[in-house]
């Protein structure tokens, strides 16, 4: 008999190894932020926080979320400091989606929640409206593109919020991706991202998608390695999963070099 302890571990799944264009989005919506949770309104404020001091302070900025999926609390962060918008996502059924969710004037209930913590992390001062969908229309482009193939120096800012652990079991290609994402903004601006830690995959729709498993350290080093790290925020750190697949956050500030 063969000690199942000798067998050999099978090897990472990369990035290429996975149906994207099967994603679905409204499930992974519903899962994720059919309740909104606490965590997520930390994570707006922290967001706003970055994008609020973003240099130059008294500019408009071009700002892009990367690997957005089926989420418009990254736009919600960035639309009162953005000139334009740029979601830059791989799954075509996130890039349906998205377009979907910006043709309409209604707002989810789920919207409404996250859009009036944005409102309060900005302060009434912002004067920003009820509804931000129809700004978010004039200003937004959604574009599909991978992390990999990210343009250099475009942008004057971005966010990326569980993006470069949550496409990848491969700790080069978490790097690759972290990487690209920090070189797609000129230097000295603002880089503000949000990763799962100690993460253990997730399904979608009876689909399994990969995710990286890590800890806080190696997040921060993995990114000090392409920014000016300003800040850390580690949020719900627990030793039990908050939702599926995840334990905690990690957000990080930067200015690209």
């Amino acid at each position: 008999m063969t000690d199942k302890r000798d067998a050999p571990k099978a090897a990472p799944t990369g990035n290429a190894d996975y149906e994207w264009s099967t994603f679905d989005s409204e499930y992974y919506f519903q899962h994720y932020y059919g309740e909104p949770h606490p965590d997520d309104d930390r994570v707006i404020h922290c967001a706003v926080r970055a994008l609020r001091d973003a240099p130059p302070r008294d500019a408009a900025l071009d700002i892009v979320d990367v690997g957005t999926g089926p989420n418009l609390i990254p736009f919600f962060s960035a639309l009162p400091r953005a000139r334009r918008l740029t979601a830059w996502e791989y799954a075509e059924s996130n890039v349906a989606w998205l377009k979907r969710e910006l043709e309409s004037d209604e707002m989810r209930p789920q919207w409404r929640h996250f859009w009036a913590e944005t409102r309060a992390a900005y302060g009434a001062e912002a004067g920003l409206p009820e509804n931000p969908i129809p700004a978010l229309r004039e200003k937004a482009d959604v574009v599909q593109g991978s992390i990999f193939d990210l343009p250099e120096r475009r942008w004057d800012a971005a966010t990326m919020f569980f993006c470069a652990e949550s496409i990848t079991e491969r700790q080069d290609e978490f790097e690759a991706a972290c990487a690209a994402y920090a070189r797609c903004v000129k230097p000295g601006g603002m880089l503000a991202a949000a990763f799962l830690t100690r993460s253990g995959g997730y399904v979608i729709a009876d689909r399994p998608f990969p995710v990286l498993s890590l800890n806080a350290e190696i997040i921060e080093s993995v990114f000090a390695r392409h920014a000016k790290v300003v800040g850390v925020e580690r949020i719900g750190i627990v030793e039990r999963e908050i939702r599926s697949g995840y334990s905690g956050f990690v957000f990080l500030t930067g200015l690209a070099q």
